[in-house]
C-alpha cells in the first residue's frame, strides 16, 4: 500500500518543473484578486459631480465671495441644478437661475438669507443651507463656493 501512494505522488509531480507548482496556486489567486480590483479606478469626468442636467441652461454669472474677491463663472449650477433650493415661511421652494438678477447673502447663524432680486426688479427674501454648495467654470478652472462664503451672485 505504501508502495502504491509513493507510485501515485510521483506521478502526479511527474513533468512539473521545480517553481512551477506554485503556478497551479498563483493563477487563481490573481484572478480573483483582479476582480475584486476592477471597480476601484478613480472618477473621471466632472471633479466636482454631475453638472445640470439641462444643457439650455447654462448660466454665467459673477460671484464675489466675502473677501471681496470676483469670479466669472460659466455653468453655474448647485447639485446638479440651475434652481435655488430655498425655504420661504415654512415651504419648500427653488428659484429658477432666469428668474434672478442678483442674490445677496447674509449668513444668520444655522442658515443663510438669500435676498433675491427678480428679473422683474421686485425682491424676495428666502433662507437657503449654509453648505449649499455652488459650481461653476472660470476662464482658469472649476470653482465651488458655499453659500455661506458668497456675499453676492450677479446673473449675465
Amino acid at each position: 500500500m505504501k508502495n502504491r501512494l509513493q507510485l501515485m505522488k510521483a506521478d502526479e509531480t511527474k513533468g512539473v518543473k521545480p517553481g512551477q507548482k506554485y503556478l497551479y496556486y498563483l493563477i487563481p489567486v490573481l484572478l480573483a484578486v483582479s476582480f475584486v480590483c476592477m471597480g476601484m479606478g478613480g472618477a473621471t469626468g466632472d471633479p466636482f459631480g454631475a453638472g445640470p442636467r439641462d444643457s439650455e441652461r447654462f448660466f454665467r454669472a459673477k460671484v464675489v465671495d466675502h473677501s471681496n474677491k470676483s469670479f466669472e463663472v460659466q455653468g453655474l449650477f448647485v447639485d446638479g441644478s440651475t434652481y435655488l433650493p430655498a425655504r420661504v415661511g415654512s415651504a419648500k421652494a427653488e428659484v429658477d437661475f432666469g428668474k434672478i438678477r442678483t442674490a445677496r447673502f447674509y449668513s444668520q447663524n444655522d442658515r443663510v438669507l438669500a435676498r433675491l432680486t427678480l428679473v422683474g426688479q421686485e425682491e424676495m427674501d428666502f433662507y437657503i443651507q449654509p453648505g449649499t454648495i455652488f459650481r461653476g467654470m472660470t476662464d482658469w478652472g472649476t470653482v465651488s463656493f458655499r453659500a455661506d462664503e458668497i456675499k453676492e451672485i450677479s446673473f449675465k
